[in-house]
């Protein structure tokens, strides 16, 4: 345990000096000379504080523990491990070792499970980086175009340029990354399915439409976009 716990601090302190990075090459490379509009730098720093909290929110929102009697006699669902019966949508996690309500996996970007009460900041994670490397890619393509080029060429490129370069190239891979996890995430959030789910082809929690299914995990429309929890009538939708 001790072992998953120092991943997980790790990652609390690599992804906010992520953020900083990000932070300083838009507002101090771009913004301070003016290469980008006031209307733009508002744009990022909207994005930029939804995507830590939705961050924040996602590695610290403990998981919902089971409170369930031990039965040793029942065999559905029983857990070995915790040595008691698991009530549906509840999946061990050998990594975290507990039983976690609606699993979806344990995340070797966050170092945690994605579970009942954190499955929907992780999405918005997913979600508002993807358009955030988007706006970055836009307005610096042609320094990193610059410093591609500088490969081949053998131009010398100041340290602004190389700084600049450098962003527009991670948030390009921010960008790939956030696109390929997203290419699973987002179907099983129209089928109200967890990727455990999926592999064992598990259906029987669809709520009928699209509609319901993404509200069951992201809450009603106003909030659903927003890195803030969601009722207690969704969360019931989830089980």
């Amino acid at each position: 345990m001790w072992i998953e716990r120092t991943k997980w601090m790790l990652a609390n302190i690599g992804w906010p000096i992520a953020f900083t990075f990000w932070y300083q090459i838009m507002v101090v490379l771009y913004a301070a000379n003016g290469e980008i509009t006031q209307l733009a730098l508002y744009y990022f720093q909207f994005l930029w504080i939804i995507i830590v909290c939705s961050y924040f929110s996602a590695s610290f929102t403990p998981p919902s523990k089971c409170q369930i009697e031990d039965d040793k006699n029942s065999t559905a669902n029983f857990c070995e491990l915790c040595n008691y019966s698991k009530p549906p949508r509840w999946h061990h996690c050998r990594r975290c070792n507990q039983c976690v309500h609606r699993m979806d996996h344990h995340c070797p970007i966050l170092q945690l499970c994605i579970h009942n009460k954190n499955h929907k900041y992780f999405l918005l994670f997913l979600l508002w980086p993807l358009q955030l490397a988007v706006f970055t890619v836009w307005h610096g393509y042609f320094n990193f175009w610059k410093m591609i080029r500088s490969v081949y060429t053998g131009e010398i490129l100041s340290t602004t340029d190389q700084l600049r370069g450098t962003g527009v190239s991670n948030a390009l891979m921010v960008g790939f990354a956030a696109i390929y996890l997203l290419k699973n995430q987002l179907p099983n959030l129209f089928r109200n399915q967890t990727l455990i789910e999926e592999s064992r082809e598990t259906t029987i929690y669809d709520l009928g439409s699209w509609q319901e299914n993404v509200k069951s995990v992201m809450g009603s429309w106003r909030i659903a976009w927003l890195p803030v929890p969601i009722d207690e009538r969704n969360e019931k939708k989830q089980k």
